[in-house]
Order: C-alpha cells, then structure tokens, then sequence
C-alpha cells in the first residue's frame, strides 16, 4: 500500500526529526482530544468540516494559507541556521533533513 516506505525509513538515530515528530504527534492528538472531551466535534463537522458555504471555505482557506506560511516561515530558518552553523562545520541538520526541508520549503512557496 505505501510502496516501498517502511518501518526502516522513520529516522529512529536521528534525535531531531524523532524529537519534532513526536511533539507535532502530541499537538494534533491532544487538539482532537479536546475538541471531542469538550463536545465541539458535532458543531465543527456540521458547520465547518463539511459546510459548502462560501465564506467559511474561504476562512477554511485562509487559516491553513496561514498554518503553510509559519511552516514554509521555520523552514526558512532552519534552513539559514543550518548555513550559518555549517561554515566550517557540519552543522547541526544531516545531509538528508536538509534535504528534505529544502524541498519541502520550494513545494510550500509554490
């Protein structure tokens, strides 16, 4: 079903993509457990989720337009950072991350 991903390529050595998974993980599960524990998962589905309402698809859109900007905004920085520590260094990102973050930022500014 995924191809050739597996269990191999989670980056298990690696303590800062493991570390910044596991706190992303904890967010997005602790926000829907406290939208289903303090009952707002009915309003958000009828309302919001699966409204056809011009106005709030285009909130919808403008709130992950703003999410995708701080994230292509911290792959900027990390980018830079990893530049100006790797002067005469390896830096502090290995070959692959900065890698994947590189490509990630280009996809997010397209």
């Amino acid at each position: 079903m995924l191809g050739k991903l597996g269990w191999s390529v989670i980056p298990f050595d690696q303590p800062i993509p493991l570390f910044v998974g596991a706190v992303v993980l904890v967010v997005i599960l602790g926000v829907i457990a406290w939208v289903i524990v303090a009952g707002h998962f009915p309003y958000l589905w009828r309302e919001w989720i699966t409204s056809v309402d011009h106005k709030r698809i285009g909130v919808m859109y403008t709130l992950l337009a703003m999410v995708m900007l701080l994230r292509g905004f911290s792959d900027a920085i990390m980018m830079r950072a990893q530049q100006a520590i790797a002067y005469h260094s390896n830096g502090y990102l290995p070959p692959e991350h900065f890698n994947q973050i590189f490509s990630a930022h280009g996809t997010i500014m397209i």
